[in-house]
């Protein structure tokens, strides 16, 4: 919204899942409509569809429960008439539907242009054939990028898929997803965007702009790279950042077991979020070999973990190995019992 105001845009485009589930808490609800009140006092006119988490189709709909003052929801399950807002002295025309299964396979169909001049522009909320991105589910409403294009539209507002991607036919651009905000999850990393889309009667241009809070990201770092006592604290601490959101794996081969949890609780004010994955490899490291030889029960244990690590018939079997090698380690090297 910020953004919108920033650049002065005519409209906001949202093509489903502004909430995301059907029903919502009316703390959320009262700063969407407080969002869309300013707005419509810049003159910015709000156009959006429900998508498929905050569907129209639940009775607990948050789109039938309250009203959002500025903006226009398309929640009829297929185009009858499209939207006509007058932008500057033209008419724009919006094309959008609600998605509801039993109407879903002619509901595509019902966005293609019809008569009249200005500019034509659709939303949908469906996913791509072939997206190596998602697959298709019984509540996703499949299309080609041939199939938008037949529409006639000017532009397309995607919605549903969290990444951002523009598809083209014949050297246009058809229709763009912008992707979620914000990363929802570790794998939606990196930079996440709105686009500010300028549209004339023969030309489409898009712009990425970043507007994530905080960056989502997967790192990893080799844990035998940094031996010294604290070293690999201060690279993980020299990785940090307060809007990072990071999983960071620990690789390579160590000498001694990394308590992760600690090391963890240490550095956990330095990000915004820190989850650490132990990688490491201390099963073949020279100082376990070294222990191996000892008269001790830590010897002991460590002869029958390769015995057993030997014998083993699967990955997960000697993986298990390798893990319960690193936890008794610990509890020697920290002083305590077994």
């Amino acid at each position: 919204m910020n953004l919108a105001i920033k650049r002065e845009v005519d409209c906001l485009v949202v093509a489903g899942d502004l909430f995301d589930a059907a029903d919502v808490d009316a703390e959320t609800v009262g700063r969407v409509q407080d969002g869309f009140a300013r707005l419509e006092g810049r003159g910015i006119r709000v156009v959006l569809i429900p998508g498929t988490h905050d569907n129209v189709v639940a009775p607990e709909s948050v789109y039938n429960r309250h009203a959002f003052p500025g903006a226009s929801i398309l929640k009829e399950p297929a185009v009858t008439e499209p939207l006509r807002i007058e932008v500057r002295g033209t008419p724009v025309w919006f094309y959008g539907f609600a998605y509801r299964s039993d109407r879903s396979p002619e509901a595509l169909a019902s966005m293609k242009r019809r008569d009249g001049g200005g500019i034509h522009v659709g939303l949908l909320h469906g996913s791509l054939k072939g997206s190596p991105e998602w697959d298709l589910r019984k509540k996703d409403i499949p299309f080609t990028t041939a199939e938008l294009a037949s529409l006639g539209l000017d532009y397309i507002a995607l919605g549903h898929y969290h990444n951002t991607a523009c598809l083209e036919e014949g050297g246009r651009i058809v229709a763009c997803y912008p992707g979620s905000p914000e990363g929802k999850k570790f794998g939606e990393n990196g930079p996440r965007h709105a686009l500010v889309v300028e549209l004339g009667s023969a030309a489409v241009s898009v712009e990425k702009v970043p507007v994530q809070t905080r960056t989502v990201d997967e790192l990893t770092v080799d844990a035998s790279l940094f031996p010294e006592a604290g070293a690999l604290e201060g690279e993980l601490a020299r990785l940090a950042s307060p809007d990072l959101i990071a999983r960071v794996r620990l690789g390579g081969t160590v000498e001694e077991p990394i308590d992760v949890a600690n090391l963890g609780g240490r550095l956990q004010g330095k990000f915004a979020w820190l989850d650490l994955v132990d990688d490491t490899d201390l099963y073949h490291s020279d100082h376990v070999k070294r222990l191996e030889r000892e008269d001790s029960i830590r010897g002991l244990f460590i002869r029958k973990v390769h015995a057993r690590f030997a014998r083993a018939e699967s990955d997960t079997d000697r993986e298990l190995c390798q893990e319960a090698l690193k936890l008794v380690m610990g509890r020697f090297g920290r002083g305590g019992g077994i």
